[in-house]
């Protein structure tokens, strides 16, 4: 069974009330409640939204719509004086016909309507109520008197009818306002039941100053209602500050520590140093991208950088030496630093290697001039090599023959190649010539010493001729050189595990001591 949601005397009631509520809801939804009289919940007409609104503010704006309407004080209510229902007016809200006519006015522009008492019972607000019962029973000048009493004491209305006055007032302060509402109701209806022109001030002052007592009081709550409210939420914001402050350093620590995990661990390393010999190579983008491809990427990473970026930082190094990416905001810049740091020290290590080789080549090493030739040849065709001039290798070729007539470097050289000989230049001895010694070595370039030279002592010597490392890498070099050899000697006289069981024992012996 349908469901009534609003009647035909509600409908009324709303749209003669809206101009003085004003309500943007209940304006909204006048067009449809001038359209329909009647409106029930199954109607086809109502959307999902409109249905929900009437459902949740029906109650509400009857009730602050009957406080917009008042009696009219000059004529508050009439007797049809004829007996026949045909002659009676019809109730502006129910329009069934009425003896008993109220006549009510809109509080906001004085637009008036008949009312049957039904109706005003129904419809209306207590205080039309009140005076309803004493103006019919007892005095037909009551609203008169009344508009005239509440013009001199506004708070009157407020003690009697409000129901929200004095929100915040404590509880044991409870039965004085109970006894300042008693006290006024008292007072002004025994003058609303007769007729006079003023109202004893004796009579209701006591309630009124008791009342503005209790409003200051109610004040001084709310003040402090207000401050505790203010205080909580102070409070409330400074725990979720600190919960948040906490919880982002919490989330801060955990990255910092992953990212440390990552950056220390041994697939990042090899990752970002295998990218970084691939960038040092100055490789076309198509060309560095295939190779990209070929290197395994850390899981880790793959959520940190792709190709495209990765792209993006070659060609920067290509054409300013260094990486920044300052483009790649969403790129970590502890990888960016990383991969830039591996970079420039491969390069510069690169560039090193080239200046030392194209010294020796030119100077540092006894060659035929095919051989010299040759090696050049080798050089100009890597990246390094390709910045120079055909002149320069012209002179670089012919410069070991010419340097007797004229030990000078050729001005033509671009600057940075006439630095790299200069240092070179400078540890030559007085007579003869020494190669450029290298900053490292590789497993390769030790191999070739190795299966070169069949005495150790002439390896060490050719060693120290072609090399020159930190003190630290050179010791551990050189002890698995010498290593390397007693092996291979152990192996060619067949006594190897003879050996290895004997050392063995030696380290055994040496940990028990």
């Amino acid at each position: 069974m349908a469901t009534t949601i609003l009647t035909p005397a509600e409908n009324r009631f709303l749209q003669l009330s809206q101009p003085a509520l004003q309500l943007t809801e209940l304006t909204r939804v006048m067009p449809l409640l001038r359209d329909h009289p009647t409106i029930k919940d199954s109607s086809d007409f109502l959307s999902r939204s409109t249905r929900q609104l009437l459902l949740d503010q029906r109650v509400n704006w009857l009730v602050q719509g009957s406080d917009v309407w008042k009696l009219l004080a000059r004529l508050p209510y009439a007797i049809n004086a004829s007996d026949r229902r045909a002659d009676w007016h019809h109730c502006a809200l129910c329009h069934k016909p009425v003896r008993y006519e109220y006549h009510v006015v809109l509080r906001t522009d004085g637009h008036e309507i008949l009312v049957g008492s039904e109706c005003v019972k129904k419809f209306m607000s207590d205080e039309m109520q009140y005076l309803m019962t004493i103006t019919t029973e007892d005095n037909f000048h009551a609203v008169a008197q009344y508009d005239d009493l509440t013009a001199q004491y506004p708070q009157v209305p407020e003690i009697l009818w409000d129901q929200q006055a004095l929100p915040h007032l404590p509880q044991q302060h409870r039965r004085r306002q109970h006894w300042v509402k008693n006290g006024t109701k008292t007072t002004v209806t025994g003058y609303l039941k007769h007729r006079q022109q003023t109202l004893s001030e004796t009579q209701l002052s006591p309630y009124l100053a008791e009342y503005t007592q209790l409003q200051a009081v109610d004040r001084q709550m709310a003040e402090r209602q207000q401050v505790q409210q203010q205080h909580a939420v102070q409070q409330q914001a400074q725990l979720a500050e600190k919960e948040a402050a906490a919880a982002w350093q919490a989330a801060d620590q955990a990255q910092l520590t992953a990212e440390q995990q990552l950056r220390a661990s041994t697939s990042y390393q090899t990752y970002l140093q295998a990218v970084a010999a691939l960038m040092v190579q100055h490789l076309p983008l198509p060309q560095f991208k295939q190779r990209l491809r070929g290197i395994t990427m850390p899981p880790a990473l793959g959520q940190l950088v792709n190709s495209y970026q990765l792209g993006v930082m070659a060609t920067e190094f290509a054409r300013a030496g260094q990486i920044t990416a300052t483009r790649l905001q969403i790129v970590p810049r502890y990888l960016v630093a990383d991969l830039n740091r591996f970079s420039r020290q491969l390069a510069a290590q690169r560039q090193r290697d080239w200046d030392d080789d194209v010294f020796n080549a030119a100077l540092g090493f006894e060659l035929t001039a095919d051989q010299r030739r040759q090696r050049l040849t080798q050089l100009r065709d890597c990246w390094e090599g390709r910045q120079l001039s055909d002149a320069c290798y012209a002179t670089l070729l012919r410069l070991r023959e010419s340097w007797q007539q004229s030990p000078v470097i050729p001005a033509t050289w671009p600057e940075k190649l006439r630095q790299a000989f200069q240092v070179r230049l400078a540890e030559q001895p007085a007579t003869g010539w020494v190669p450029a010694k290298k900053n490292h070595v590789t497993p390769s370039q030790l191999r070739q010493l190795i299966t070169s030279q069949a005495d150790f002592a002439t390896v060490v010597a050719q060693y120290h001729r072609l090399y020159a490392l930190p003190t630290a890498t050179e010791a551990v070099t050189l002890s698995a050189l010498h290593r390397y050899y007693l092996v291979k000697a152990d192996q060619r006289a067949g006594r190897a595990k003879a050996t290895a069981k004997l050392v063995t024992e030696l380290l055994k012996e040496t940990v028990d001591d």
